[in-house]
């Protein structure tokens, strides 16, 4: 019976590059040589959720929540090179999304975008990319001058490594509307605007009548969970000493305040999910736009998870 499930396992990565890769421990991940000329330095170090801290003490808790699972650390040298290479990191994180979402956390908009996989980019000192589960930092140690080149290739190198897939979430999607801006996009595992019963969702920046707002998808698990998020919120805004303005049916309701912290803000269910604006000046300003990110969502919807 093991022997006849080996081979189905064989077919199916012979079959599957993606699944081969993925299978694949993440220290394999790490080659000898990533750059023409630069080695590995040592052994490949690996961390698991319980460890990570020994490692990246103080990130470690920014890593959990996206369904961590472990991670691969290799230092590279040049020919000669003595306490000073780049050092690759290979984080396996819990799905596609969640790769995004450590990696949008990281992002800077405004530096090169380079590097292979989904999305990536660079400056003097790091390049980062998501490629499928997998989050890349690719980062300088040292006095290294003129390494650019180096970043490119070892991180070219590992993305070889990895399930060849360049997809980006697809969640992503929900927040394509006009006026959305560039490389703003963010997912949060939890705490979506710094609130717990906001839960999990997506933010992304979009400039609406000369200012810049940011629109929100907050991904309830069922319909009963968007209910909940929508009556947490109103609670807490009542608390607060604010009273919101709630219309129309319970299914669809929607929600107009000026929030403490968000200034005008607009929320309007839709099924499993809860979508709105804040940062406007007047909380009706966003009736147009969150009418239009209801468009953008799915009628059926399940985040794809690998744990």
């Amino acid at each position: 019976m093991m022997r006849l499930l080996s081979i189905l396992a064989l077919l199916v990565s012979l079959a599957c590059p993606s699944y081969a890769a993925a299978s694949r421990p993440v220290a394999a991940l790490l080659p000898s040589v990533c750059a023409p000329g630069w080695a590995m330095d040592g052994k490949v170090a690996t961390y698991t959720p319980e460890t990570l801290y020994k490692y990246i003490d103080g990130e470690a808790e920014l890593y959990l929540p996206y369904g961590f699972g472990e991670a691969a650390v290799a230092m590279y040298v040049p020919p000669g090179g003595k306490g000073s290479g780049i050092v690759a990191n290979v984080f396996r994180m819990g799905s596609l999304l969640d790769a995004f979402g450590i990696f949008a956390s990281y992002r800077d908009p405004t530096a090169e975008q380079a590097g292979p996989g989904a999305e990536g980019f660079i400056d003097e000192s790091q390049l980062m990319f998501y490629q499928d589960r997998y989050f890349v930092r690719i980062e300088v140690s040292g006095a290294v001058p003129g390494v650019a080149g180096a970043l490119r290739s070892c991180a070219e190198t590992v993305s070889r490594n990895l399930p060849p897939a360049n997809d980006r979430p697809r969640e992503l999607e929900f927040l394509k509307v006009p006026g959305a801006v560039p490389l703003t996009e963010r997912y949060y595992s939890s705490g979506l605007l710094g609130h717990g019963f906001f839960g999990r969702g997506l933010t992304g920046e979009v400039t609406l009548g000369g200012q810049r707002v940011k629109s929100v998808v907050m991904l309830g698990a069922s319909d009963e969970a968007a209910a909940r998020i929508f009556d947490d919120y109103a609670k807490y805004l009542k608390a607060a000493g604010v009273t919101p303005e709630i219309t129309g049916e319970k299914k669809s309701a929607v929600l107009h305040v000026i929030d403490p912290l968000y200034k005008g803000v607009v929320l309007r269910r839709s099924g499993r999910f809860v979508v709105g604006v804040t940062g406007l000046k007047e909380p009706h300003a966003g009736d147009a736009l969150t009418a239009l990110l209801v468009e953008r969502l799915p009628k059926q919807w399940r985040i794809v998870e690998y744990r």
